[in-house]
């Protein structure tokens, strides 16, 4: 057991003795610092790989990403690939670096993946378990010896061996992790899933499990998947910034193939992103709901277990419907329809001046308040 040590004094300073500050180089503008913790995080389907990839042809060729201004000079980055293996992604890599004028996977790509053979320690199985928690001196070796710009983690929820709920858990991953390549120098990039509480085009998702993620990043920026002019584009929103934040923008992948091969993969910029647009999937889902909890109160008041659906949206929907006076909330936990209200209503009270409609709306974390009254096929509908 060790013996307790004396208490001693921490190495503090004052205004007279503290050192001069050292300015933040961005290796781009607004999104990666050195030193620094970012946080790129989307829905599945967003193509977080391979928005990534094109930021790493980007940086190792140094040109500017979308419209952010880069470091002119040529990067060195390497990348955490935990998701796949190489036999999966290097033609993806291949084709990002081609589409900024490379040809070939160059050397200052470098690759790591535990699902690789060439990737394994003497003696050690492919494959075989690593956690990100007891990597953080391995990984900062590398950056000292290779040089390494830019750490890539691809994905959190894969290297971690803890709860990504658990917030505890999630600050010792990221500290013991990915904190000792910060200090060698290196920026560090975290690839993450979102939420789904946002989808639908309502309010910026957040990380999906504990906020952690979010405070040990300096930068925390959302990919969010739309529709414009037919075709799919992706949004760029800032989440969270310890700095000046970009406006939101809007890029487009662009991949060019030669039979099932990918043979280029470019980004183009499409520009300011401009107001969201709420998805008419979930639109469509909002008013089904609400017909459906109408079509049930018709015949008289029902409790809530009897009204038939379940989930976010139909919670969502009986809520907005409550707002709106298209539905009351009765006594004895009955939901119905505001004619429904002399059916239960005390001797002294008047049946028709009696209904209240609540005025308050109970905003659940993540979930968007209804925003209008839209009509469809001749039926008022209450929209999100």
């Amino acid at each position: 057991m060790t013996a307790p040590r004396e208490p001693r004094a921490l190495p503090v300073f004052n205004g007279k003795t503290a050192p001069p500050v050292k300015p933040v180089e961005w290796l781009v503008e607004k999104l990666l610092a050195r030193g620094a913790g970012t946080l790129l995080f989307g829905q599945p389907g967003v193509s977080k790989t391979a928005h990534t990839a094109h930021l790493t042809a980007c940086l190792v060729a140094g040109q500017p990403f979308a419209h952010l201004k880069t470091v002119t000079r040529g990067l060195r980055v390497l990348y955490l690939d935990f998701d796949g293996s190489w036999e999966w992604n290097y033609e993806l890599f291949e084709a990002a670096f081609r589409g900024v004028g490379i040809e070939g996977i160059p050397e200052a790509f470098v690759y790591y993946s535990p699902n690789t053979e060439e990737c394994s320690f003497p003696g050690e199985e492919p494959g075989s378990l690593k956690s990100l928690e007891a990597m953080g001196p391995d990984i900062a070796q590398t950056v000292k010896e290779q040089g390494i710009d830019l750490v890539i983690c691809d994905s959190l929820g894969q290297m971690m061996v803890g709860d990504t709920n658990n917030g505890q858990e999630v600050a010792l991953a990221l500290r013991l992790g990915l904190n000792p390549a910060r200090k060698a120098g290196a920026a560090v990039l975290v690839i993450d899933h979102a939420t789904k509480a946002a989808a639908g085009g309502v309010g910026i998702p957040t990380p999906m499990g504990s906020q952690q993620k979010r405070a040990w990043a300096r930068v925390s920026v959302a990919l969010e998947g739309e529709e414009q002019d037919g075709r799919t584009v992706t949004r760029w929103t800032v989440d969270k910034s310890n700095t000046a934040a970009f406006e939101p923008f809007v890029t487009r992948l662009e991949f060019k193939n030669s039979g099932d091969r990918l043979e280029v993969l470019e980004l183009d910029f499409i520009g300011d992103a401009g107001p969201r647009a709420v998805h008419r999937e979930r639109d469509e889902r909002a008013q089904e709901a609400q017909r459906d909890i109408l079509d049930a109160l018709q015949d008289g008041p029902l409790p809530r277990s009897r009204l038939g659906g379940r989930g976010g949206t139909f919670d969502r929907a009986l809520k907005a419907l409550e707002k709106f006076g298209r539905v009351v909330k009765l006594e004895r936990g009955l939901y119905g329809l505001p004619e429904h209200a002399s059916e239960v209503s005390p001797p002294h009270q008047t049946p028709t001046s009696g209904v209240v409609v609540k005025e308050e709306l109970v905003i659940l974390e993540d979930e968007p308040e209804p925003l209008e009254t839209a009509t469809a096929e001749g039926e008022e509908v209450l929209t999100w």
